[in-house]
């Protein structure tokens, strides 16, 4: 009897040492935040439930009706911790452009890698990184990998040509492939068969694993605790895989000699720059999976607009024909794929419906004023790059409709519109993504007529570490 006692007096002291924990951690944060619009505080239950209950399908929403159409942000407590969810674009560039703000939350983005990776790294091991690696992705090294996208989409065309009038067919199934290969010859100078092999299957499953862990990053749980979790289910699985694979990347490459061109497995391998093997192995795998994943899924969205927008198509074809009847060869140069105006368009106006990132977060190293408030430091920003690009007050009444012509003209708010981020933290391998996009879809559209049996309205996303449809990227194709 006594022992009963004992213990639910241990859980009574427990539970009260922990919600004053709870409240203490916050008063800081409280204090200085009680003016700024927004939520006062879910419950500790209403925060559970919150982060328990909220589906992929829901993610977007449900943290965009927090928002107050008035207001530039809301705040809201989530446990202990203090979130600002914004989609103004004002509030949100000057957040890109603070040099307070240059930091991301380890607290969500610790499920990218044990911080020796660019999403994760802040500070100045963050500078020294992307310096580093910014010297694989310059306009002299983009020039060179236009004759591998060339050529590897050319090879995955050739698959896909086997589903000429068929039925619909997956298009991640090919695109994701085209990805990889492309990525694998350009930066890690390795080649490998990716098409229905086991580590294609886990370049596709990690996006599904790591959105597990999600709600336990919100939560706070214990770095230590998450990596014991993950390295023990089917997350760690999934990386030992890529572990193993990026030392026969490693392997295979020989011993790096001075003079050898900026790509980035020589970059990363060079002894002058001191990368340990964890920042090497991170690196290399994190820049193939962010390649592999926004890469695919933008072709792959963006030949469903096509496919569901003829007249678009139609625009597009009449593009593709005229300036390829005045090249004089076949190759693509940087200048070349600059004069396909629409077919950019195209793809931008995808990206402003279906960014990649529907939202992006950020920490401030101290306390900061932006445009008259005060944020404090321990905040969490949650920007909204889904709901920036579908505001109606950047976009028109035409908004949520999909009008690719909207780009061929000035932007009237053109810091409204960043599907890669924005200021010194701007995804590193944009032009790289937008040459690869251009050079399939240009190799794929001269080949085939796409169409596409949903429609547009039909259209339902979710969120995984990355914006995607929840019923695929299914086309038909007609050969031209």
């Amino acid at each position: 009897m006594v022992g009963i006692e004992v213990l639910i007096l241990f859980g009574v002291v427990t539970l009260v040492t922990y919600v004053l924990t709870f409240y203490w951690k916050r008063r800081r944060l409280y204090v200085l935040t009680k003016n700024l619009p927004g939520h006062d505080g879910l419950s500790f239950i209403d925060s559970v439930k919150f982060v328990a209950q909220i589906s992929r399908k829901e993610y977007i929403s449900k943290l965009l009706n927090f928002i107050k159409d008035e207001a530039p942000f809301t705040k809201i407590w989530l446990f202990n911790h203090l979130f600002i969810i914004s989609k103004d674009a004002k509030f949100i560039n000057k957040i890109f452009y603070s040099p307070e703000m240059y930091n991301k939350p380890s607290l969500l983005y610790r499920i990218f890698s044990k911080n020796h990776a660019l999403p994760a790294l802040n500070g100045n091991d963050h500078k020294r990184h992307r310096k580093i690696i910014n010297k694989a992705f310059t306009t002299k090294m983009l020039q060179q990998f236009t004759e591998t996208f060339d050529e590897k989409s050319k090879k995955i065309l050739s698959k896909i040509d086997e589903n000429v009038d068929c039925e619909e067919f997956e298009l991640m199934d090919y695109v994701g492939v085209y990805s990889l290969e492309s990525f694998g010859k350009i930066n890690l100078s390795y080649e490998t068969e990716y098409f229905h092999s086991e580590l294609y299957d886990s370049f596709c499953k990690y996006m599904e694993s790591s959105m597990n862990f999600m709600p336990y990053q919100v939560i706070g749980l214990s770095h230590k605790f998450l990596d014991f979790i993950n390295m023990g289910g089917e997350l760690g699985k999934i990386l030992r895989s890529f572990r193993k694979f990026m030392d026969e990347v490693i392997k295979s490459n020989k011993k790096y000699e001075s003079g050898s061109e900026n790509s980035l497995i020589n970059l990363m391998l060079d002894p002058k720059f001191e990368f340990t093997k964890e920042e090497i192995d991170d690196e290399l795998t994190m820049t193939t999976i962010a390649s592999f994943d926004t890469t695919s899924r933008t072709i792959s969205a963006t030949l469903m607009m096509i496919g569901i927008h003829q007249d678009v198509q139609q625009k597009v074809m009449t593009e593709i024909n005229e300036v390829c009847d005045s090249q004089t060869q076949s190759d693509f140069s940087l200048d070349f794929l600059q004069k396909f105006t629409y077919l950019e368009s195209v793809i931008k106006e995808t990206t402003r419906l279906f960014p990649e990132g529907p939202f992006i977060a950020r920490e401030p190293s101290d306390d900061v004023d932006i445009n008259g408030y005060l944020i404090p430091k321990g905040t969490v920003i949650l920007i909204s790059i889904f709901g920036m690009h579908r505001d109606e007050k950047y976009w028109g009444s035409y908004a949520h409709e999909f009008k690719p012509e909207r780009f061929l003209h000035e932007l009237e708010y053109p810091f409204a519109f960043a599907p890669f981020s924005g200021g010194k933290r701007m995804c590193i391998g944009y032009r790289y993504a937008m040459i690869s996009m251009k050079i399939f879809l240009i190799n794929f559209l001269r080949s085939y007529k796409v169409d596409c049996g949903t429609k547009f309205e039909e259209i339902e996303t979710e969120v995984s570490l990355a914006l995607s449809f929840i019923n695929g990227y299914k086309v038909s194709i007609q050969r031209r």
